[in-house]
C-alpha cells in the first residue's frame, strides 16, 4: 500500500503520483490498500506510540471504520507480542459499553503485523477539547468524568485494566445528543501489554509537546508492577484536576524528573493552583491520587460516587445513594448457582466465584437495588441498605430465564426493574405505593435470614388500584406494621453488626413493546425489471422476472417483537442486548446482531404462532416491494432521490425506530426499504446474467458466492450526500449468512 505524504490518502501499490494533489506517494503497509479481503483502507487518521490509526470502510457493508495497525518495528522487537495482542484483542472485544469505543474484529498481516477494527468516531478528543477551553467547570468536568468512569468500570469489570488513560484517549463524539452519551475511550486493545512497550507515547510526548502518558502514570506503574484498577483511577484523578486546573499536578522538563514527582512528591491541590472548589471536591481527588493503592479510592463506582457527593450535595448518584458522611459498607454476596453476574443500582460488578461468593468493598452507604443473572435462571431482584456495617446477601435463583449476555446495563432501564417487597408484608399494593415500601424496607439484624414474597403482577387499572387501594393500604400498614416488622425481624433481634437478607426470586419486567401481531402488507405480484442497465454494477444488467403476490410486514422487525421470540422460545438473544433484553429506549428500533438463521428462526416461530407460512423476502420480491412494481420507481418514493426520506446519515449513526419516516413509504404503505439498516434476503447471492464482466469479487469468492446471501437497502450509515453513494432500491451486495453486525436486520414476508 502506498500513501499519500500531503494529504495522507491510501492508494494501491501501482500509484506512484496522489491525484489528489500531485505529491509522490511512499510504501507504508505491504501490500494492497485492502485487509482480509474485506476493509478498505482510505486514509491515515493519525499515528501514536504504539500504531497507525487508518480510516477504512467495510467493502460489503459499506459501514465506515477505523483500523489500528501495530508498528512494525515494535512487533519486530517483541515476537510473543501478535500472540499477547490477540487474547487482548479477544478481552477488548468483551467490552459492550456506550462510552467505550467497540473492537468488532482482529487480523494479522502477512503474519506478523496485527491490527485492530474499531467503530469509527468522528469527534475531537479531550486533549483537543482541554487545549481549546483551558479550564471546565466542576459540573461539566464531572459529567465527562462519570461517563469516563462508567465506560472504565465496565472493562474493569471484565477484569481489563486500561493502563494508559489520558485525554488523548478519551473522544467526545460530534453527534450524540448529551455530553455523557458523547464519550468514547479509545484503546482498550493495547490494554495489558506492559509497560515498557509504552514508551512509543513517552518519546511522542517529549517531541510533540503533547501531554503523553507520563503525566497521567499512577506511581506503581512507574516501579513496572503489574498495575490493577487502582492505577486506572489514579489517571482518572489527574485527568480531572486537569480539567478543573488547566494543567496536570506533576510536569517536569524530562520523563526521570516527571517519574519523581509521581512517586515521592504530594500532590497539590487545586487551591495551590488558585482554583476554589468545595472541600468534598477536593478530598475526593487526593483521595484517588494516593501514592499507596491500598489507601486510594478502591473503584471507579465509588470514585464518581464521591464526586458526585461533592458536587451535586444531597443528590443521588447513579451508582447509589449517598449518606452526608460518605461512609463506606462490605457487601459480601453469595449466590446459587455460583459465577453468576451481580449488577448494583444497574451497573455490572463482576460474577460471583466458583464457591458462589463476591465480595464488594467501598460501597457506599444508602440504599442500593440488586440484580442477579446466571444463564438458565430467572433474574434475582432485591433491594439492601448498607449503613457502614458488613452486609451479607444470600441469592438463591430459581430455574428458567434468558442468557445474559454482559456484565453492563445501562443506568436508564428503571422500566424494567421489579421492586421485591418487604418480608412477611401482607400488602398487596400496585405501583409506586409498591416501590416507596421496597426502598423504606431495611434488611433484619444479625441471626435472622428473611425471606420476601415475590411481587404479583400488576395490574392493568393502575389508577383505579392507587385511589382505593392507597388508602386502605395505608389503614392496612397502621394495622400490621408493628406484628409485620416483628414477624420479619426488625424488632427483638440482637445485633452485631452484621446484617444478612434473603429475598426472593423475581421476574423481570417487561420493556414498553409495540410487538404482538405483525402489520402484514398486501403486494399484488406481477412482472418487472428487476435490476437496471444504469446503475450500480451488482445490479447490472435490467432483466424482466416475475413474482407472485405475497405479504410483507411493514416494518422491519423490532427489537420488541424478536424479544417475544426470545422468550417464547429461549433463543440466544442478540450479542447488542443487556441481560437478555434490548437496551432500553431501543425496543422499536430494528433487532440487529442477527444472521440469516436467526431471521429464518424467527420466521419459522412466527408461522407456528399466527399459522401460514412466514419466510424471508426473495430478492425479487424485496425488489418488486422497492421499486412499486412495473413502474420501476429507483427509489420506493419515486425516481428521484429526497433528502429525509430515509433514515441515513454521515458517519456512524444509529438506526431509528422503524416507521420514522413515513414519507419514504412506497406505493402500498411499507417503510423503511431504503435505510435504517440493511435487510437479510432468502437469496444466495449471484451475478445477473451477462454481468461477468461488472461484479468485482475476491478472488475466495468467485465460485458460486456459496455462503454468501443477498441484503438490501441500505443502513443509516449510508452517507446521503454523495449522489454517487446513494443506496437506490436496486442495490444489491453480498455478506457471509452467518455475519451479525449493528447495520443488519430483517423483514418478512407472508405466502399469500
Amino acid at each position: 500500500m502506498k500513501e499519500c505524504q500531503l494529504c495522507k490518502n491510501c492508494f494501491s501499490d501501482s500509484v506512484v503520483t496522489c491525484p489528489n494533489d500531485g505529491m509522490p506517494t511512499v510504501h507504508t503497509i505491504a501490500g494492497e490498500p485492502v485487509l482480509e479481503g474485506k476493509y478498505q483502507i482510505e486514509c491515515r487518521l493519525g499515528q501514536g506510540g504504539m500504531g497507525v490509526v487508518y480510516k477504512a470502510r467495510h467493502a460489503y457493508l459499506k459501514t465506515q471504520l477505523a483500523i489500528k495497525v501495530i508498528l512494525p518495528d515494535l512487533v519486530g522487537n517483541d515476537p510473543q507480542l501478535v500472540t499477547r495482542f490477540r487474547q487482548e484483542a479477544l478481552a477488548a472485544a468483551a467490552i459492550r459499553h456506550q462510552n467505550v469505543v467497540s473492537v468488532t474484529d482482529y487480523g494479522v498481516i502477512d503474519g506478523t503485523v496485527p491490527f485492530l477494527v474499531m467503530e469509527y468516531v468522528e469527534g475531537e478528543s479531550l486533549h483537543d477539547l482541554l487545549a481549546r477551553e483551558k479550564v471546565l467547570s466542576p459540573e461539566r468536568a464531572y459529567e465527562l468524568m462519570a461517563a469516563v468512569c462508567a465506560g472504565v468500570g465496565a472493562a474493569h469489570h471484565q477484569g481489563i485494566v486500561h493502563r494508559d488513560l489520558k485525554p488523548l484517549n478519551i473522544m467526545i463524539c460530534s453527534d450524540k445528543p448529551t455530553l455523557s452519551q458523547s464519550v468514547k475511550i479509545l484503546d482498550f486493545g493495547l490494554a495489558k501489554i506492559k509497560s515498557g512497550e509504552l514508551l512509543g507515547s513517552f518519546v511522542q510526548a517529549q517531541t510533540t509537546g503533547l501531554m503523553g502518558s507520563p503525566y497521567y502514570m499512577a506511581p506503581e506503574q512507574w516501579a513496572d508492577e503489574e498495575p490493577d484498577s487502582r492505577a486506572d483511577i489514579y489517571s482518572l484523578a489527574v485527568m480531572l484536576f486537569q480539567m478543573l486546573a488547566g494543567d496536570v499536578p506533576f510536569k517536569g522538563s524530562s520523563i526521570p524528573a516527571i517519574m519523581k514527582k509521581h512517586i515521592s512528591d504530594q500532590a497539590p491541590t487545586l487551591a495551590d493552583v488558585g482554583i476554589k472548589v468545595p472541600p468534598a471536591l477536593e478530598l475526593a481527588i487526593a483521595h484517588a491520587l494516593q501514592k499507596n493503592p491500598d489507601k486510594r479510592t478502591p473503584t471507579v463506582e465509588a470514585f464518581s460516587a464521591e464526586l458526585a457527593s461533592a458536587i451535586h450535595p444531597g443528590g443521588v448518584s447513579v451508582h447509589s445513594t449517598l449518606s452526608a458522611t460518605m461512609t463506606v459498607s462490605t457487601l459480601k454476596i453469595r449466590t446459587n448457582p455460583p459465577k453468576s453476574a451481580v449488577f448494583v443500582d444497574n451497573v455490572g460488578v463482576g460474577q460471583t466465584r466458583e464457591n458462589g461468593e463476591l465480595l464488594l468493598e467501598g460501597l457506599q452507604s444508602g440504599s442500593h437495588h440488586l440484580r442477579i443473572s446466571h444463564n438458565g435462571f430467572q433474574d434475582w431482584l432485591g433491594d439492601v441498605v448498607c449503613d457502614g456495617k458488613p452486609v451479607e446477601v444470600v441469592a438463591e435463583l430459581a430455574q428458567g430465564g434468558a442468557d445474559p449476555r454482559t456484565l453492563s446495563h445501562s443506568p436508564n432501564d428503571s422500566a424494567q426493574r421489579t421492586m421485591a417487597k418487604p418480608p412477611n408484608t401482607m400488602v398487596d399494593v400496585q405501583g409506586d405505593l409498591d416501590a416507596t415500601v421496597a426502598q423504606n424496607w431495611r434488611p433484619a439484624e444479625t441471626g435472622v435470614q428473611v425471606s420476601s414474597i415475590p411481587p404479583k403482577a400488576k395490574s392493568s387499572s393502575k389508577a383505579l388500584i392507587l385511589g382505593i387501594g392507597g388508602v386502605f393500604a395505608l389503614l392496612i400498614l397502621g394495622m400490621l406494621g408493628i406484628g409485620g416488622a416483628y414477624m420479619a425481624g426488625f424488632i427483638g433481634s440482637p445485633s452485631n453488626g452484621n446484617n444478612s437478607v434473603r429475598p426472593t426470586p423475581a421476574t423481570t419486567g417487561s420493556p414498553a413493546s409495540t410487538a404482538g401481531k405483525l402489520d402484514m402488507v398486501e403486494i399484488q405480484g406481477g412482472k418487472f425489471l428487476l435490476g437496471r442497465d444504469n446503475g450500480e454494477p451488482t445490479a447490472f444488467p435490467g432483466h424482466e422476472v416475475t413474482v407472485g403476490n405475497f405479504l410483507m410486514s411493514k416494518t422491519e422487525i423490532t427489537n420488541a417483537q424478536y424479544l417475544e421470540f426470545v422468550r417464547d422460545t429461549k433463543y440466544v438473544p442478540p450479542s447488542n442486548w443487556s441481560n437478555g433484553l434490548p437496551l432500553p429506549g431501543t425496543e422499536n428500533r430494528p433487532v440487529t446482531f442477527v444472521s440469516l438463521d436467526d431471521a429464518k428462526a424467527f420466521a419459522k416461530w412466527r408461522s407456528t404462532i399466527d399459522g401460514g407460512t412466514y419466510r424471508l423476502p426473495t430478492e425479487q420480491e424485496w425488489e418488486f416491494a422497492a421499486r412499486n412494481g412495473a413502474k420501476g420507481n429507483v427509489y420506493p418514493w419515486g425516481n428521484e432521490f429526497v433528502d429525509g426520506n430515509a433514515v441515513m446519515s454521515r458517519g456512524d449513526s444509529e438506526p431509528q425506530d422503524v416507521g420514522t419516516k413515513p414519507q419514504g413509504a412506497n406505493n402500498w404503505g411499507v417503510l423503511d426499504l431504503i435505510g435504517n439498516v440493511f435487510e437479510w434476503t432468502s437469496t444466495e447471492f449471484y451475478r445477473y446474467p451477462g454481468n461477468e464482466s461488472k461484479v468485482q469479487v475476491p478472488a475466495e469468492e468467485l465460485k458460486n458466492f456459496k455462503g454468501k446471501f443477498a441484503v438490501r437497502g441500505g443502513s443509516a450509515n449510508e452517507d446521503q450526500s454523495k449522489p454517487a453513494e446513494r443506496i437506490s432500491s436496486t442495490f444489491r451486495t453480498w455478506v457471509d449468512k452467518d455475519t451479525k453486525d449493528k447495520t443488519l436486520g430483517f423483514r418478512v414476508v407472508k405466502e399469500n
